[in-house]
Order: C-alpha cells, then sequence, then structure tokens
C-alpha cells in the first residue's frame, strides 16, 4: 500500500509539473516569442534609398537643364515636393521599429520624380526661346550697328568735326558692347544676352539719331532763300 501510494503521488506530481511547465511555455509564447516575430515581420520596412535617389537625380536634372532660370516656380515647387518628402522619411525614422512605415514617404518620392520631369521638359522649351528671342536680338543690334556707321560716314565736317569724332568714340565702345551680347550667347546666358542687346540697340538708336539731326543742321544751313 505504501508503495502503491508514493507512485500515486509520484504521477500526480510529475502532472502538475507538466501543467505548471505548459503555462510557463505559452507565457514564453505570448510575452516574448510573439513580439519578438512581430517585430522581424513589421519592422523589416527598409527606407526606400533608391526612390530616394532617383527623386533627388530628377531635382538636379531640373536644374542642369536651367530650372532654377527658365523655370522658377516650378522648380521651387519641385524642390519643396522634395524637401516634404525628406521630412516624411526623417519623420518615420524617429518612429519606433514596429510602426514604422515608408509607404506615404515612397508615394511623395514617386510625385518627386514626376514633377521632376515635367519641370526638366518645361525648363527646357522656355530655354530654347529664350536662346532663339537672343540670337535675334543680337542679330538685330548688329544690323543697327552698321547702319549706324554707314549713317555716321555721312556725317558733317568742319566746325561739328570735334562732335563727330565724340560720336565714334562713344561708337567704338558699344562695338565691345556687341560683342559682349555675342559672349552671353556662346555661354548660354540667353535672358542676360536679350536685356544686353536690346540696351545696345536703344543706345545706337540714340547716337543715330543725334547724327541724324546734326546732318539735318547742316543741310539747313546750306538751303539757300529763294530770291523772287
Amino acid at each position: 500500500m505504501a508503495l502503491l501510494r508514493e507512485k500515486q503521488e509520484f504521477i500526480l506530481g510529475s502532472s502538475e509539473q507538466g501543467v505548471a511547465m505548459g503555462g510557463w511555455a505559452r507565457f514564453l509564447i505570448r510575452t516574448v516569442i510573439a513580439p519578438a516575430a512581430l517585430v522581424v515581420i513589421v519592422g523589416c520596412a527598409q527606407p526606400p534609398t533608391q526612390q530616394l535617389e532617383a527623386a533627388q537625380k530628377a531635382v538636379e536634372i531640373a536644374r542642369t537643364a536651367g530650372a532654377e532660370v527658365y523655370a522658377k516656380e516650378e522648380f521651387v515647387q519641385l524642390e519643396q515636393q522634395m524637401n516634404s518628402a525628406k521630412q516624411e522619411l526623417a519623420k518615420q525614422e524617429q518612429t519606433l521599429t514596429i510602426f514604422r512605415s515608408y509607404t506615404e514617404a515612397e508615394k511623395m518620392l514617386a510625385q518627386v520624380v514626376a514633377k521632376g520631369a515635367q519641370v526638366e521638359a518645361q525648363a527646357g522649351a522656355k530655354r530654347e526661346a529664350a536662346k532663339s528671342t537672343a540670337l535675334t536680338m543680337e542679330k538685330e543690334a548688329q544690323q543697327a550697328m552698321e547702319s549706324a556707321w554707314e549713317l555716321l560716314a555721312r556725317a558733317p565736317v568742319g566746325k561739328d568735326r570735334a562732335a563727330v569724332e565724340s560720336i565714334k568714340q562713344d561708337f567704338s565702345g558699344l562695338e565691345g558692347y556687341l560683342k559682349g551680347v555675342h559672349d552671353l550667347v556662346e555661354k548660354g546666358d540667353y535672358l542676360a544676352a536679350e536685356t544686353q542687346a536690346k540696351a545696345l540697340k536703344e543706345k545706337v538708336a540714340a547716337i543715330s539719331e543725334e547724327i541724324q539731326k546734326a546732318i539735318a543742321k547742316v543741310k539747313g544751313k546750306g538751303a539757300r532763300p529763294h530770291v523772287s
């Protein structure tokens, strides 16, 4: 009887110990293993490095196309979108790993890439238009200079020689101004070339007007009154 009782106690103790160990195992699964697995599954979201590089490249391509000059407003908007995307990335980096998500950042970076292509195209078109205008203005300024030199050759001499020589000196200075316009065109600074060519045309027109007045004055002096 004593032996039987000992066996029963052993079996009962083993069963209770098994139950206790099973409860401990379930506790470990709920509190340690499951959360760890969740971290591995949810927290494996990686920063969109490739998308970020693509967006940065799109901005730089637009800049190289002259967007800062020929599509200012659009380029400012592009940079603002890029900054917003970077802020979203920074926000996620500061979030706990298990709650981190780059879905919105990826969407924003994709929008930057698309916007960058649009701005690049707009800048390219406006740059070509500015180039065409600058070349036209340069040609018109050169033609104005040539016409003014021809007019200057007919300018009066004699008492007005000093004034004519002064005008010639002014024209010599404008020759360098015309070269400056050409240099700006060659450098691709078409807006500045257009502005300088326009100013040159105005100066040449003013000098040409002075020459014409001098010619008219001499003709007036040379005219003889009609005697009836």
